[in-house]
């Protein structure tokens, strides 16, 4: 046995003693790909171990996340701050090893994979920045941004329709320096894919537009290595290379489809060592293994020397340039406050207007950000105007993702997780459904992608139930870690902005077709998630009313109609219940009173989360339906989101907590 089958060997062993250690795992995976995360890791990856958020690495993206095992036990090897002790806890509580690769986790993970074809996608952004990177900042003389991205897909990547979507997009726009390696066992957790995906491949990546390539022998380390050589090679094209392996290779499971997720248990294992040629003690390597390691990951430190003169160089031939770099890198956005300062109108627009005017300002001043909707930007008003699209020349700005909302999440998510850029990408609400999995994966990784939906409710009126969306707006709210405005006015538009930029979560900011405010707000306020928009009048305070979006301007009806039958209510603007909650309890009380039981809110959406406001003696004013084709007037009137309806029904609350009170005292 040559040494790098005795290394790939070791490594698999190592994975199989993660799973066994943790009696959870996916073996499978982990003894198929083995080779081909060796090939990359020893041969390939220009990457900086101690460094593993170097701007000018490599990138690899393991889309199949269920091989976290193997993937682990390479950044390992190869030097990554993952040691012995983080394997033994892989899958435990606290570790650093988790089920599934978790960027900002695990030390050398480029993005969170584990949703498949999610990774792939992400993979594809990371392609286009670096093709955006290499256009801004590379000369004639000096480059900078030469680096490549990989991505390692199965079976079941390839069936998830959002790997279609992004390839076909990764074709289209010739991302060269874009390699996917596909580990081809034909088989999944259920089946062999007979009678589930009978496609041919390499044919099927072809007519994307991809350089196909073929390794019959998966275990052959020169093979693969002499395929991704010949990927770098092609100049106009994205490359699939086609690795035939086995499943659960060397192990009594071969290429059934029990060789995926089960463990495989310490009689079969033994047989697998031996089968293997492996004879250490469970987690450790052979000596002469360790010891090819440290030959082999002396070309990092080649790859390093390398960056830090070709640095050196451009710094000093181009400074104003190597400074811009800089800024990208940094994310300082400072001087956004400004630029929001600049955003004036003398009359009302629709909150899709004012966000346009938002992002045209402060794309003047940031030129790391990039916009992109999903063939709606003529509707949404994301576009920065001025550039063109990157689809005719990366150094444009804007994307046409195309009718592809789901790879349009994803890719944004690869852009931002590249480093130095920001997206802003957009499509209508009721849309953001098809992107739902690429925003939870954006929440978990904690990267400050902003998306903008528009087209907020029933006021879109005629197109009917299918476009009008109610329930969306919590599910957006439900998602940890991020933050979903919903803007009355241009102050609070600003400040959903100013909020977004200064976090260290994704945002969705909520925009309607319909005219609002431009002059009612208060930006300081509203960075606050929630305000007093309008106060009482002096006297006893009879109830509180919660309204966002086009509704406060009804709410601050409501609040006259009631005052003139002698009641004193609160008008209450909350653009962000989740920043809201994230104030003190006595900001909290101060806007919305504890002792306050007619507490309503107001909103042409799902009232499903504003009872954690409401309680049991207030009530919800909004949409538990679909909508109809109708306009939006109609509609606001099938629905009770009338300011006549709703101040009578308020009065009626409001009296009967009074007698309820009455009699408790």
């Amino acid at each position: 046995m040559n040494i790098e089958m005795k290394n790939v060997n070791n490594l698999r062993i190592l994975a199989i003693d993660m799973i066994e250690n943790a009696k959870s795992g996916h073996p499978g995976i982990a003894l198929s790909c083995a080779p081909i995360l060796y090939t990359l890791y020893s041969k390939v990856l220009n990457v900086i171990p101690e460094d593993d958020k170097n701007i000018f690495r490599d990138r690899f993206v393991m889309s199949a996340g269920h091989g976290s095992s193997i993937y682990y036990a390479m950044l390992h090897a190869f030097g990554y701050k993952i040691s012995i002790d983080d394997l033994k806890k892989f899958r435990k509580f606290g570790s650093i090893t988790p089920g599934h690769p978790e960027y900002n986790v695990v030390p050398g993970v480029d993005a969170t994979t584990g949703p498949l074809g999610q990774g792939v996608a992400m993979a594809v952004g990371m392609a286009i920045a670096q093709r955006y990177m290499a256009s801004r900042f590379n000369k004639a003389d000096i480059t900078l941004f030469d680096n490549y991205t990989y991505a390692l897909v199965g079976e079941g990547c390839l069936m998830e329709g959002v790997s279609y979507e992004a390839l076909s997009l990764a074709g289209t726009l010739k991302l060269n320096k874009l390699i996917i390696l596909y580990d081809c066992n034909k088989v999944t957790l259920d089946s062999n894919v007979n009678g589930v995906m009978d496609q041919n491949i390499l044919a099927y990546m072809k007519s994307l537009g991809f350089n196909t390539l073929e390794v019959e022998d998966g275990n052959d380390v020169e093979q693969i290595y002499q395929a991704i050589l010949l990927a770098k090679n092609s100049k106009d094209k994205p490359s699939f290379i086609q690795v035939k392996t086995h499943l659960g290779f060397g192990s009594v499971l071969q290429d059934s489809n029990k060789a995926h997720g089960s463990v495989l248990g310490q009689e079969n294992v033994k047989l697998l060592r031996k089968n293997l040629g492996v004879n250490t003690a469970p987690f450790e390597l052979d000596s002469d293994v360790t010891r090819d390691l440290v030959f082999l990951k002396k070309r990092f430190d080649t790859f390093k020397k390398n960056i830090k003169e070709r640095i050196k160089i451009y710094s000093k031939a181009y400074p104003g340039d190597y400074k811009a770099l800089q800024l990208y890198l940094k994310s300082d956005y400072s001087k956004l406050l400004e630029c929001l300062s600049a955003v004036k109108s003398s009359s009302e627009l629709s909150g899709r207007e004012y966000g346009g005017l938002i992002i045209q300002e402060i794309s003047k001043i940031y030129s790391n950000i990039i916009c992109g909707t999903a063939d709606v930007s003529s509707s949404t008003k994301v576009q920065i105007h001025g550039s063109g699209y990157i689809n005719d020349n990366f150094s444009n700005r804007n994307i046409k993702f195309g009718i592809r909302e789901f790879a349009m999440g994803c890719i944004s998510n690869g852009i931002s997780l590249y480093g130095g850029l920001s997206t802003i990408d957009s499509t209508f609400l009721v849309f953001s459904d098809y992107m739902k999995s690429a925003l939870r994966l954006r929440a978990m990784m904690g990267i400050k992608n902003i998306s903008i939906f528009t087209h907020d409710s029933i006021a879109v009126g005629e197109d009917g139930a299918t476009h009008q969306p109610c329930e969306q707006l919590w599910a957006l709210r439900g998602i940890p870690n991020s933050y979903t405005f919903r803007p009355a006015n241009l102050d609070e538009i600003k400040a959903s902005f100013f909020v977004a930029y200064n976090s260290c979560k994704p945002s969705n900011i909520v925009l309607s077709r319909q005219k609002i405010s431009s002059t009612v707000g208060n930006l300081e306020c509203a960075k606050l998630g929630g305000y007093i928009a309008s106060k009482e009048q002096k006297g006893e305070l009879n109830g509180v009313i919660i309204a966002t979006g086009s509704e406060l301007k009804m709410a601050f009806d409501v609040q006259q109609i009631l005052l003139e039958h002698g009641y004193n209510v609160r008008i209450v603007s909350m653009p962000c219940e989740e920043l809201f909650l994230e104030q003190t309890e006595s900001y909290q009380n101060s806007i919305i009173p504890n002792k306050i039981k007619s507490v309503f809110s107001i909103e042409a959406g799902s009232t499903t989360g504003w009872y954690k406001f409401v309680g049991k003696f207030g009530k919800c004013y909004g949409v538990d339906d679909f909508g109809i084709s109708a306009s939006s007037q109609e509609l606001y009137n099938k629905f009770n989101l009338t300011k006549e309806f709703i101040s009578k029904d308020i009065i009626k609350v409001i009296k009967k907590n009074s007698d309820k009170i009455l009699s408790i005292v």
